[in-house]
């Protein structure tokens, strides 16, 4: 197993990333998508450990910069917009990994909701692997709110002493 430095373009930024290979590659690799603020090594250096493990086992792995973060060019961008990230990356590690016939996309966090909004766009990506993926909706947020905000209102002695004092604005509340 070695690690190489790769340079790729995304949109005119250039993204770097590092290529954990095996000896013999299998033609499944898998790449990273980092989540959060973070860069390509992760904290306790997880996608670096991840990475070379994944490699010592023959699977090909690469983690890379996304725009904006670590010591990738460009601006940085909500996980919705980085599909153009995710691209480049798939075409510089296929290309770096002749192997390589389809890739996994392994994302924490927003990492892993970006890697979910991809992988339908490109048909090389044959699985996903998610942890934490963040999932907000606005239905999933109204519910929230009515059950923990207004749920915990009708137990506040403050809403009712407002309500008893004529100072409860109905209409406000319902719209």
């Amino acid at each position: 197993m070695h690690d190489i430095a790769l340079r790729f373009d995304c949109e005119g930024d250039a993204l770097y990333g590092v290529a954990s290979l095996p000896a013999t590659p299998a033609p499944r690799g898998v790449v990273i998508v980092v989540g959060g603020p973070q860069y390509r090594a992760g904290s306790h250096r997880q996608f670096t450990l991840l990475a070379r493990a994944l490699a010592e086992q023959g699977i090909a792995a690469l983690r890379f910069d996304v725009r904006g973060m670590g010591d990738s060019e460009g601006v940085a961008r909500p996980f919705e917009d980085i599909g153009a990230d995710l691209r480049a990356a798939i075409d510089a590690f296929m290309a770096q990994v002749p192997a390589l016939r389809e890739v996994v996309l392994w994302g924490l966090c927003d990492g892993a909701s970006a890697a979910a909004l991809y992988a339908p766009c490109d048909a090389r990506v044959s699985g996903l692997a998610l942890l934490n993926p963040w999932v907000r909706t606005e239905a999933g947020a109204a519910t929230a709110t009515i059950k923990h905000y207004y749920r915990a209102r009708l137990f506040d002695k403050a809403f009712w002493h407002k309500l008893a004092s004529g100072k409860f604005d109905a209409g406000a509340a319902v719209r």
